[in-house]
C-alpha cells in the first residue's frame, strides 16, 4: 500500500526584519545567507499557527476533520512545558476526540519526528488519515548571536494512501551524543550553545550525512537521481555545506531553501522547505528531506511526486504578504524593551 502526502498547508506571519536593521543597531549580522526573517506578531503564538496550517492542509485535500484518526504537533516553543497541545489544535480543528494525538517537543528534528510518527500510523491502519503540524518560533536572548537568525511559521500535512500529491518511498534515522551546542534548560525559556561553531557544525555534518547516507543506500539511490534536497537550515549557509558533503549540488538546494527569507525555523525548517518544493515540483520528481536536531539526531525521508495539485494558500502568497518593522519594535514584541 502506498502512502505519502494528500495535502499541505503553510503559515508565515506577516511581520518581517531584514538583517540590515540588525547590522544599524549591532554592527554586524550573524546569520550567513539570511536577508530577512519572519516575526511573530503581538496576537500569535505557535497554537494560532497550527490551527491555521490544520486547516489549510485538510482544505488543500479536502478531507473533513473528523475523517482524521491521528493527530501531531511538533514545536520548540510551545507557551507550556506541561500540556497536551495537540489536544488544543485537534479541538479547535475539529479533528475527532478519539484521535490518537501526540506532542513532539525538545529538538528541532521534531518535524519530521512527527511526520514519521504520522506515516507509521497510516502505514498500520488501512483507510486511516493523520494531520501532522510543525509550527515553530525558537527564541535567544537578545545579546546572542544565535538570535539573529531566528524566524517563525507552521506547515502542516495530511497524511494518507489517498489522493496522494507525494508517496513515500523509505526513511532512515542517525542519533548522537552531543552535549552542549544548542540547547534550552528546563528554568530558562531562551536558547543557549557554548558558542563553539566548529563543534556544532561537526555534530550537524555528521548527523545529516549518516541519515541521508543510510537512506541512500536503503534505495539504492545515488545523489544526482534527487531533483530536489531539502536540509536543516540554522541559516542560508548550512545547507550548502552538508549538501556539498553528500555529492548534492546547490541547483537541487534551490526550491527548499526557505532560510535566505524567513530564517531559522526551527522544527518547522524543513517541512516549509519540503513545501516550497512541492509548489515548484512536477510529477515524477524525487524529494530527499534531511532534518537535524542538536544533541543529536537526523531523519531523512525520500519522495516520490506522484500528482501536481498544489494548496489552497501557496508559500510565496505568504512570503510576499509581509510588513517590515525596525529593531525597535522588534524588541518590544520580544518583550526585551517595553
Amino acid at each position: 500500500m502506498a502512502i505519502g502526502i494528500s495535502g499541505y498547508g503553510v503559515y508565515i506571519p506577516r511581520l518581517r526584519i531584514k538583517k540590515d536593521e540588525y547590522a544599524k543597531a549591532w554592527g554586524s549580522f550573524a546569520a550567513p545567507g539570511v536577508d530577512e526573517k519572519s516575526v511573530m506578531g503581538f496576537d500569535e503564538d505557535v497554537l494560532t499557527f497550527a490551527s491555521k496550517v490544520s486547516k489549510r492542509a485538510l482544505e488543500s485535500v479536502p478531507l473533513p476533520p473528523d475523517k482524521v484518526s491521528r493527530f501531531a504537533l511538533a514545536s520548540t516553543s510551545a507557551p507550556y512545558v506541561e500540556k497536551l497541545l495537540s489536544g488544543t489544535i485537534l479541538v479547535s480543528v475539529g479533528v475527532p476526540n478519539s484521535a490518537f494525538t501526540s506532542d513532539h517537543t525538545t529538538s528541532t528534528r521534531a518535524g519530521t519526528e512527527a511526520m514519521l510518527a504520522g506515516f507509521e500510523h497510516v502505514s498500520a491502519n488501512q483507510g486511516g488519515s493523520a494531520l501532522v503540524v510543525a509550527a515553530d518560533a525558537p527564541s535567544a536572548s537578545m545579546w546572542s548571536t544565535m538570535e539573529h537568525a531566528l524566524g517563525a511559521g507552521a506547515a502542516g500535512f495530511v497524511l494518507s494512501s489517498d489522493n496522494l500529491i507525494a508517496e513515500l518511498e523509505g526513511s532512515a534515522s542517525y542519533a548522537s551524543e552531543y552535549c552542549g551546542e544548542r540547547f534550552q534548560p528546563r528554568e530558562d525559556s531562551l536558547l543557549h550553545d557554548l558558542n563553539v561553531k566548529k563543534f556544532t557544525e561537526g555534530s550537524l555534518m555528521t548527523n545529516t550525512t549518516k541519515a541521508g547516507g543510510a537512506l541512500l543506500k536503503k534505495l539504492g539511490r545515488k545523489p544526482e537521481e534527487y531533483q530536489h534536497v531539502v536540509i536543516q537550515q540554522p541559516d542560508a549557509r548550512v545547507p550548502a555545506s552538508v549538501a556539498a558533503r553528500m555529492g548534492f549540488t546547490d541547483a537541487q538546494l534551490a526550491s527548499g531553501l526557505v532560510a535566505k527569507y524567513l530564517g531559522d525555523l526551527g522544527s518547522a525548517s524543513t517541512p516549509i522547505g519540503l513545501v516550497s518544493v512541492l509548489e515548484s515540483a512536477k510529477a515524477g520528481d524525487t524529494i530527499m528531506v534531511i532534518s537535524y536536531g542538536s544533541g543529536a539526531g537526523s531523519d531523512a525521508l525520500s519522495f516520490k511526486v506522484v500528482g501536481d495539485r498544489k494548496a489552497t494558500v501557496g508559500l510565496k502568497d505568504q512570503a510576499d504578504r509581509k510588513e517590515y518593522i525596525d529593531y525597535v519594535k522588534y524588541l518590544k514584541l520580544k518583550g526585551a524593551i517595553v
